[in-house]
């Protein structure tokens, strides 16, 4: 597991079951990306997870899995 994943991982400690998912393919995306030789922004990527994790945690929150 690299750093971000880790730092990623303890920010969200209690995640949904759709939110780990959507995370859990975030980090193995964002690892080909960075392991694929090719321009990425890697900052802009995990402004966009957190983006999609904030939502999916509004939604658990208001009873939507």
């Amino acid at each position: 597991m690299s750093t971000s994943d880790q730092n990623v991982s303890q920010t969200h400690p209690a995640l949904g079951a759709s939110a780990q998912e959507f995370l859990d393919y975030c980090n193995a995306e964002r690892e080909r990306r960075l392991n694929s030789g090719e321009t990425f922004d890697q900052e802009t990527f995990d402004q966009a997870m957190e983006m999609v994790l904030n939502k999916l945690r509004v939604l658990a929150d208001e009873g939507w899995s």
